[in-house]
């Protein structure tokens, strides 16, 4: 099996990435007539502006045959990105996709997987999204879907805006390279910034390593609220209360001890390893068929979750109105085992979130989306005034001996 985890410098200070989510399309391999899933798993159901994620590509052979596959994952590197508007549309951020990353396999490489079988890619990305910088970029809270170009398999995800409370940057290590164009050692200074970030009444302790900022890593609002990040960064630890100070020093190994104080001046301190990382590949993980479906008043459809790195495998199901609704918009129902209907006497286009939540690991979740509409329409007001045009979905038959996490 074949593991592999790829690090998106979200640095979508400005707009964008969400989920502990696995979104799983069947796609139809050429040169083979077995059944190939792929899904894309996102370490977090909600990002901050610029924070770092980690995204985990999975194929499984779910026929009964050997399938030959590209090895591992060649043409892995494109995606499009979308936002979704208050009316339910998913518009693209960029005209072109974004490959931030580079193949790992020369072009044309194949692997066999046997009947059942999965492989996972894992990679090293650059930013993803071009141009963003904690300057230049201001921050856009919202719902977001990332779809890989060859698969088609998908992710729906968060992005919200916390406030900064304190930060401070701490001068570590230089970064020491040789340069192979001219054969000479290049020393890069490099700094630790530490942050704390308040929202939903709790505070994160974040930390981010910088060869080219000194002095300021995130970058707000008027209000306080972070719009970007100049790095990509992680969280180390969530605190019940806010914070007013952060301080930080580092030891000869560049491992940091973080002191923060409370409003009352209590301090503490905690002690962060430079090389420390979450192991989100290991962690549960949960998947749904579905991120993005278009329905009518009273139309239904089955969503079905897939739960990997637990043995309870049943979710518990949930769904929301999203952000942008007009007033008294209602979210519909989901049944325990993932049947959506969407509400009767629907008066304008709008969109609710359908949430999956393990119930092995109640932190991990994936949501998808879909966007209502009335009956009697047939287009779906896209933003900058165009329009996306399709068809209701009939009622979907749903089989009866279906349960969450099936």
């Amino acid at each position: 099996m074949l593991i592999f985890k790829i690090l998106f410098r979200v640095a979508i200070p400005a707009t964008i990435v969400c989920c502990t989510l696995f979104a799983q399309i069947t796609i139809s391999p050429a040169s083979n007539s077995g059944r190939l899933v792929s899904t894309i798993a996102l370490d977090r159901s909600i990002y901050f502006p610029g924070e770092e994620a980690v995204l985990t590509l999975t194929a499984r052979n779910a026929g009964s045959a050997p399938l030959e596959v590209a090895a591992p994952f060649s043409a892995f590197g494109c995606f499009e990105l979308s936002r979704l508007t208050p009316t339910g549309s998913l518009v693209p951020l960029f005209a072109r996709p974004v490959c931030p990353l580079r193949m790992v396999e020369p072009a044309g490489s194949k692997m066999v997987l046997a009947a059942g079988e999965e492989s996972r890619v894992t990679a090293s990305g650059n930013d993803l999204w071009p141009g963003a910088s904690a300057s230049a970029v201001s921050g856009t809270a919202g719902y977001y879907q990332l779809v890989q170009n060859v698969s088609g398999a998908s992710a729906v995800f968060r992005i919200a805006m916390p406030r900064l409370e304190a930060a401070t940057a701490v001068r570590v290590h230089d970064i020491v390279y040789n340069d192979p164009a001219t054969n000479r050692e290049v020393h890069l200074t490099a700094y630790m910034h530490i942050f704390s970030l308040r929202w939903n009444n709790q505070s994160f302790l974040c930390v981010a390593l910088s060869t080219s900022l000194r002095d300021k890593a995130v970058a707000t609002d008027r209000t306080g609220n972070v719009t970007a990040v100049g790095v990509p960064y992680r969280r180390v630890a969530t605190l019940p209360g806010p914070v007013a100070s952060v301080a930080g020093t580092a030891s000869a190994e560049d491992n940091l001890a973080i002191t923060w104080a409370d409003a009352r001046g209590l301090k503490q301190t905690i002690l962060v390893a430079s090389n420390r990382r979450d192991g989100a590949v290991e962690a549960v993980q949960v998947g749904l068929d579905s991120t993005f479906e278009k329905l009518s008043s009273a139309d239904t459809q089955q969503f079905s979750a897939t739960v990997a790195g637990a043995a309870n495998r049943n979710v518990f199901w949930s769904v929301s109105v999203a952000p942008g609704a007009p007033a008294g918009a209602r979210p519909g129902a989901v049944t325990a085992a993932g049947v959506y209907t969407a509400p009767a006497g629907i008066a304008k286009p709008y969109a609710v979130i359908v949430t999956a939540q393990s119930q092995a690991d109640p932190s991990r979740s994936a949501a998808g989306v879909v966007a209502l509409q009335p009956r009697s329409q047939g287009t779906l007001a896209a933003a900058g005034g165009g329009g996306l045009s399709f068809a209701a979905k009939p009622p979907a038959t749903v089989s009866s001996n279906f349960g969450p996490g099936q």
